[in-house]
Formats: structure tokens, sequence, C-alpha cells
């Protein structure tokens, strides 16, 4: 007999109630009781409708009939909610319009930074630094994706580095917040933003697509509402208005697969070499009872150690150092910045500085997240 699968849902409290969103974004979000919350659960692959009946009624003493278990899964498979063949053409179909509309909307205007273009211009000219110099131009930025106007002065003491730079190509390295199937994805989408559109290199797309053995779009819809990369083209946008990117999220892999990943940007990109500007978008450590710690603490002794090895472009031993106790303080960059520092080390970069650090506490939940500017030359 058949045994449906809810697929992966966000679940968050709602009163009483929960709701539900879709991570890719191919279902509205709904509000559910506690009961029907428990009921899909159950639907895990591992149980028919009988099954899921008896098990129901094991833990809440409740009889659910067939009938309802029935008119709830029609009810969840009408709306692309249950891992099946539907949902699959669904999102094949999702993932086509995507692509043919050929630009990624500008999801996070109007909420994590404005949505009128001289308030945006105007936002991220106050972010630069008044009277601190320049610095040495770099070939390379690891810059926060943290909150825009939480981090704004590290964004701009950063992006402050790049000034007097004219890149032809801006590679984005984010990382990934939402469902990512692939150890490595790339967008060929131009991003629309309240300054103008900001367009995709295709060219590179194609080059790197080359290096590759699979559809490197089969995650395009992490890139819907992914900031780490939407933060960053804005103040590509801002800056280098002539220039184009390429975005592409690295969300796992071990030395090995990660030093493969670098070496076919490299030569992907073999001919950008001379105009070319890199960005790492990572934030660094999320700590406290937000993240699943008893309570919060200091990560900073941790972040300095890691920052550290950055600096000296020893990606290895930091990638290790994390891999070490399983990423305790849960430093998001590990892979990004481990393809990063291999990308720079090919264009010859030899040595990283420390912009900025700061610590962001929120009291609220009792956390913190920790981030970082670096610049490498």
């Amino acid at each position: 007999m058949e045994r449906p699968i809810v697929r992966f849902l966000d679940i968050q409290p709602y009163g009483e109630n929960f709701i539900l969103r879709d991570p890719y974004g191919v279902s509205q979000p709904i509000v559910i009781n506690r009961a029907t919350l428990l009921l899909m659960s159950l639907f895990d692959g591992k149980r028919d409708v009988n099954q899921v009946a008896q098990e129901f009624r094991r833990q809440t003493g409740i009889e659910v009939s067939l009938e309802e278990l029935n008119s709830l899964l029609k009810e969840l498979d009408s709306a692309h909610l249950l891992y099946n063949q539907n949902f699959k053409l669904k999102l094949e179909e999702e993932k086509r319009k995507i692509l043919e509309r050929g630009v990624k909307e500008a999801f996070h205007a109007g909420g994590a930074y404005p949505a009128e273009e001289q308030e945006l211009k105007s936002f991220l000219a106050e972010s630069f630094p008044k009277e601190e110099g320049e610095g040495e131009r770099p070939v390379g930025i690891l810059v926060p994706h943290m909150d825009l106007r939480v981090a704004a002065d590290v964004y701009g003491k950063t992006y402050l580095r790049t000034k007097g730079l004219n890149p032809q190509l801006v590679l984005i390295l984010g990382v990934s917040h939402y469902v990512h199937e692939t150890p490595f994805s790339a967008c060929p989408l131009d991003f629309d933003t309240p300054l103008g559109t900001c367009e995709v290199d295709r060219e590179a797309f194609k080059k790197l697509q080359a290096e590759f053995d699979y559809d490197l779009t089969q995650d395009i819809f992490s890139y819907r509402m992914e900031h780490s990369i939407e933060f960053q083209v804005l103040y590509v946008r801002y800056l280098f208005p002539q220039a184009k990117i390429l975005p592409v999220i690295v969300s796992r892999g071990d030395e090995s697969l990660l030093k493969v990943i670098a070496q076919k940007l490299l030569k992907a990109l073999e001919s950008y070499a001379d105009s070319l500007l890199v960005v790492s978008s990572v934030d660094m450590s999320h700590v406290g009872r937000k993240f699943g710690d008893p309570s919060n603490y200091d990560p900073s002794d941790r972040d300095r150690e890691y920052i550290g090895l950055l600096r000296e472009m020893k990606n290895e031993d930091a990638f290790r150092l994390l891999q070490s106790d399983g990423n305790r303080t849960r430093i998001d960059g590990q892979f990004t910045n481990f393809v990063f520092l291999e990308v720079l080390k090919g264009l010859g970069a030899r040595k990283g500085e420390e912009i900025d650090y700061r610590v962001w506490y929120e009291q609220a939940t009792d956390s913190s997240v920790s981030f970082a500017g670096m610049g490498f030359r």
C-alpha cells in the first residue's frame, strides 16, 4: 500500500496553531492545528494510511477515520505538500518559468533595505565611513550577509576597499539558507534592484556549466529568497554599475570536492582574471537559545582563531578547525570560505586583512551572531 511522504516544510508557532511555509516557494503558507501537524508528521514514508491512523490513536487516544485521512492527503496533494510525482512535476514547471523569465525579483526590498532608488542610494552611501582610508585594493573581500541595518558599518568599511576598482565581473559566493540538493549551484538570472537591473554574465555561466556534469540551475529556487546573494548585489550595482555578476552557492562538501569546485571556477573564469572581484558573503558564529544552545555565550575566541587562519589563507586548517568539533559555534561560511580562498590563491592573492569584526546580541532570543569584514590581496 502507498506510504505518503509530507515534504520538508518550515514550521513556526502561530498562536495556538502553526504556520507552515514552503522553502521552495511553490506552495502558499498554511495554518494548521496541533493535531493536523502530528498527522502530517506521521506521513513520513514509513507508514500507510492504516498505520498512520493506528499511530495517531496510540499517541492521542483519538480515532481518525480512513476517510478523514484520505481527505487530508487529497488536500495536501492539491497544495503540492506531498513529496510525489505531482510535486516533482510542479517543481519542474516552476523552475522552467523562473529560468524563462530570466530575472530574479528583489525579494527583500522594502523590508531588509529601502525599495525606493534614492532612499536606497542614501542608505548605502551612509554605510561608508567618512574619514577612514580606503586601503590597498583587494582581489577578494569577505563581507557579512547579516541584516543590512545591523551590519551597515562593516559592509561599508569592507566595500570601501574596492573603490577605484573597475571589475568586469563580480563572482558572488553565497551560502544556502534554504533547501539545496546539490553541493554547488549557479544562477543565470539577472537581479532586479531598486538601482536598476544587475546583469548576470551569461557567457561566464555557460563556461562554468560546461565544467560540471549536472545542471547548475537545479537549485534555482534557493536564490529566490537568498539574502547572502541579494544583499551583495546591491553594493555591486551601486559601486560598479557596468559590472556583471556570477552568483553561486556553496552548500556543502569535503576538502577534495571543494577544491574541485574552486578549480572549475578558476578554469571557467580564467579570461576574467585581470578584471574579476571575488566576494564571499558569509557570517561567523550563531550561538544562543535561538540556535539550540542552553544560553547565549561569547563566540569571539573561536571566531578569532578561524579569522586568523583565513587571514593567513590557511583554508585547509580553517576548515579542519571547524570540522574537528562539528562547527560548534555554527560558522556558516565554512564551505564557501574554503572555495573562496582556493579561488583567491589561484588568482595570486597571498594574504588577508581583518577590516572589522562585530558580535550582535538579540535580547529577545538570548542569542548572538558574529560577522566580519576582510580583504585579500
